[in-house]
């Protein structure tokens, strides 16, 4: 019997960190739960399986070498029984109830997709357990023009219908040949090219961690050195422009503007990177608050580029409300 709900979980060497992804799975209380683990050409993982847990399902598929984790969530879509389809990184967890609120949102809205806030935190928290919501957090209404300019959508986050259940769906799959930002540029060809409408689940539903270890050469780390982060740096402009690429926009529109302010963000950053420094694990998410204030109007958008050099450089932080209006934290 198909399930109501496939949550696709890729992971590669973090059995500890996989074990607890689940265990919020298995905390969720929701029947007819499939979970789909795909193991990326890393150690052994079945020791870690929540097996046997009432309403709730597990099936394993392991790649002998990394495929990376675009074909690795790809794999699970393909198998993926459920009417709908949930994304878990097994970095992070999901709240208590976050499924149930998911499915009853999209049921009432009849939206394509549903994405929760998620809360940001550089200290790992625990399956059920809620954290302090801080100032880092993904909370952004939904605007296509905006999800145009950069992703505010982790993958986490977003629960789908999944259009495999009535007929074959090969579109609906990350792009292995993208090197990062693979969950945006799949955001963008359901949104512009199928179609698809999302909605925000407003509250918080998932836990995104972004510790050192997690932070990738460009964040809080030492790991690779300069030659490295500049390289990470670079692939990630690569994508970025690669996807601006694939949908056009008019070059003198709003959405078209916000990109170069993105572009600004990608050089200022290689400037910090350059001098040693590395970028601060939040930056991203303070960078995208700043673009996201200038494109709805709560910041002047001639003074976006300095906001981005102030949290970018660790000159200041922004305590900007996605809602409401800006208030600067920008030391002087």
């Amino acid at each position: 019997m198909a399930a109501t709900v496939s949550v696709i979980v890729p992971t590669r060497d973090r059995t500890a960190l996989l074990a607890e992804a689940l265990r919020s799975v298995a905390l969720q209380g929701l029947r007819g739960i499939e979970v789909v683990v795909v193991n990326d050409g890393g150690a052994d993982v079945a020791g870690v399986l929540p097996l046997g847990v009432r309403g709730m399902t597990v099936r394993l598929l392991s790649f002998p070498r990394s495929r990376g984790p675009a074909a690795a969530r790809n794999a699970g879509l393909e198998i993926a029984t459920g009417r709908f389809v949930a994304f878990l990184d097994d970095d992070d967890l999901y709240l208590p109830g976050h499924l149930d609120r998911a499915l009853t949102a999209l049921e009432r809205t009849g939206a394509d997709a549903v994405y929760a806030d998620g809360v940001l935190t550089g200290v790992r928290a625990k399956p059920g357990e809620i954290p302090v919501a801080g100032p880092d957090r993904y909370d952004f209404p939904y605007d296509p023009d905006m999800l145009s300019v950069a992703n505010f959508v982790p993958t986490t986050a977003v629960v789908a219908r999944n259009p495999a259940h009535t007929a074959p769906a090969s579109w609906f799959r990350f792009d292995p040949e993208l090197p990062l930002l693979v969950e945006w540029s799949l955001w963008l060809r359901l949104v512009h090219d199928r179609g698809w409408s999302f909605a925000r689940l407003a509250g918080p539903g998932v836990v995104c961690h972004r510790t050192p270890a997690d932070a990738g050469p460009a964040g809080g780390g030492t790991a690779g050195g300069v030659a490295a982060r500049l390289d990470w740096l670079d692939r990630y402009e690569d994508a970025y422009r690669t996807i601006v690429a694939r949908w056009p926009v008019p070059p003198t529109g709003r959405v078209a503007r916000f990109r170069r302010h993105a572009l600004t963000m990608f050089a200022i950053a290689r400037e910090q990177l350059a001098t040693g420094a590395p970028l601060a694990p939040f930056a991203y998410e303070d960078a995208l608050r700043v673009l996201h204030a200038g494109f709805t109007g709560r910041l002047e958008e001639d003074t976006v580029a300095a906001h981005l050099s102030a949290v970018l450089t660790g000159a200041g932080t922004p305590a900007i409300d996605a809602c409401g209006p800006l208030v600067e934290r920008v030391q002087q």
